[in-house]
């Protein structure tokens, strides 16, 4: 009734002052008289929570069950905290703390009796009170109405809040064109939270928990508040070598060729790491294949080196996602490796699960963190090779890899490979910008970045491509026994040289000093935890005047 006689007031004026409104002008002055109701903003109902993340309007809705908030826990580990692991086969929450892995399924309640996990029309969801346990965040919680609602935020600082000047319509949208919303009106000098500014409006929270907007000018006393965490944040402490790593990988294939220990290593100079292939992944229970051997332990360790064996998934026998999808046997598989520590005395691990997809990334992921476990706590030095990064292995999530491990391995070669076309093994810009691309998730005292001492001889014949792996020395002897002529190319940063024989051509791009230093010079330059060489036996013993640190 008001609103028809201001509506009828404002049309006489602008007809004595002889003034034009179309009704849509008018209604811009006077306001919508549009109403929504709760339920049509809020899109929830009975049992379902309106969840709202940073003042954002969720698609994902939470539970209330006996007086406690569910939220879903696939939203929970995308939105707030990914280190929420849950198996849907085994029923089974995991979250790898720095020294401990906690684990709750549905029989596990807290300490007011209440379940920590609920299971609805086939989705889990976690109690708020849970996350929180483990996550910086702050919530504000409304389930005494029927429109139910739960506020979750990760922002902290400086907010503002304010009262109404006097009674006032809660809009919508920041608009006098908004609908209201119906059966709320916010009284004289009620109290607001701002939680955005849009122009002349501010959008709200009142004290009930509803969320709109209101024009700033019909707001008072606007004061500043401070919302401070005080969440202690679990620190994933690393161990680091008193020294630049360098690292050299030792293929070790059966058990008789650990006697070649002496010969890679009078080889080398400089290097304070060996990385023995003495492990393989065997089935799918978390057991593996291994030739360790502590005479070969002892020896590096009186030569001054340290011990980090590898183990590969490279087995057509085993599933790597049945493996790392089950708890038992990431549990076993990491048993395993402990107690192979112990007994031959390693000093650390050397991960190298390659051909990873989409699938077993999480997996692989959260067997990164439960093995972290394990080896900060025997003091063992936890190091993961993950390839460059490309736009198709984003999975890989390197900072929570380097989060947890103590050296991200960035195996930086295969640019092209048996296989792909011609080209080179490792061109100083792909080696260049691996490096860049990787320190935007790993930080550069953790990351250390591996170089071939290998390269290819490329065959093109009637348009198709093969290729055979030659060593540094071998490559050198190639050249010499076909008289091949280099030319430096500074594209690639390589000597590069072809022939022709018969119907086919060959080609090379040369490792050798000069363009192992451009590629040390990027490792230097960029102040890295180190280099990694693939693999011993393949350099001439010149090399190592260029890769070592000393």
């Amino acid at each position: 009734m008001k609103k028809r006689v201001l509506i009828g007031i404002v049309i006489v004026l602008c007809a004595v002052l002889g003034i034009i409104f179309l009704p849509r002008e008018i209604e811009e002055i006077v306001g919508s008289s549009e109403k929504m109701s709760e339920a049509q903003i809020y899109q929830v109902k009975d049992d379902e929570v309106a969840l709202v993340y940073n003042y954002s309007l969720q698609k994902a809705k939470a539970v209330y069950k006996d007086g406690v908030v569910y939220i879903p826990l696939n939203w929970t580990k995308s939105i707030l905290n990914d280190k929420f692991y849950y198996s849907d086969d085994e029923k089974l929450l995991s979250y790898a703390l720095p020294t401990e892995i906690v684990y709750a399924n549905f029989e596990n309640k807290d300490k007011n009796g209440k379940p920590l996990l609920l299971e609805k029309d086939n989705k889990t969801y976690i109690s708020i009170e849970t996350v929180k346990t483990y996550t910086d965040i702050w919530t504000d919680v409304f389930t005494d109405g029927d429109i139910k609602k739960i506020y979750i935020n990760d922002n902290f600082g400086e907010y503002e809040e304010g009262n109404v000047k006097a009674k006032s319509a809660l809009r919508v949208d920041a608009s006098m064109l908004s609908a209201s919303i119906e059966n709320v009106e916010l009284e004289k000098d009620s109290k607001v939270t701002v939680v955005e500014q849009k122009g002349k409006w501010d959008k709200v929270l009142t004290e009930s928990g509803i969320m709109g907007y209101i024009r700033r000018k019909h707001l008072k006393n606007i004061n500043k508040g401070s919302r401070v965490s005080s969440f202690v944040k679990q620190e994933y402490t690393s161990m680091s070598m008193d020294e630049k790593v360098v690292l050299g990988w030792h293929q070790v294939t059966a058990a008789a060729a650990n006697k070649n220990f002496t010969k890679v290593v009078d080889n080398t100079k400089g290097m304070n790491v060996i990385s023995p292939t003495w492990f393989k992944l065997s089935d799918n229970k978390g057991n593996y294949t291994s030739i360790a051997s502590k005479d070969y332990v002892d020896a590096a360790h009186k030569k001054g080196l340290k011990v980090w064996p590898l183990i590969d998934n490279f087995s057509d026998k085993i599933s790597t996602l049945k493996i790392l999808s089950s708890s038992t046997s990431r549990k076993k598989l990491i048993e395993n490796l402990m107690s192979d520590t112990k007994k031959y005395g390693f000093d650390g691990i050397n991960i190298d699960f390659e051909y990873l997809t989409q699938d077993n990334a999480p997996h692989f992921i959260e067997f990164i963190r439960e093995l972290s476990v394990s080896c900060r706590n025997n003091k063992v030095v936890l190091s993961v090779d993950v390839p460059v990064p490309a736009s198709y292995n984003t999975f890989y999530q390197r900072a929570e890899l380097a989060e947890v491990a103590d050296y991200v391995i960035n195996m930086g070669y295969d640019e092209h490979y048996s296989g792909s076309d011609e080209g080179s093994s490792a061109s100083i810009d792909f080696v260049k910008n691996s490096i860049t691309d990787s320190l935007k998730e790993v930080p550069k005292e953790k990351l250390i970045n591996a170089v071939p001492v290998y390269t290819r001889v490329w065959t093109k014949e009637n348009g198709k491509v093969s290729s055979t792996a030659l060593g540094m020395t071998g490559a050198s002897n190639w050249v010499k026994e076909n008289n091949v002529n280099l030319t430096w190319d500074d594209t690639v940063g390589q000597y590069v040289g072809q022939i022709s024989v018969g119907s086919a051509t060959k080609y090379i791009w040369m490792e050798d000093e000069k363009s192992m230093k451009l590629k040390m010079d990027a490792v230097k330059e960029a102040d890295l935890a180190g280099v990694a060489v693939w693999k011993l036996g393949l350099e001439p013993k010149e090399i190592w005047d260029v890769i070592s640190y000393k």
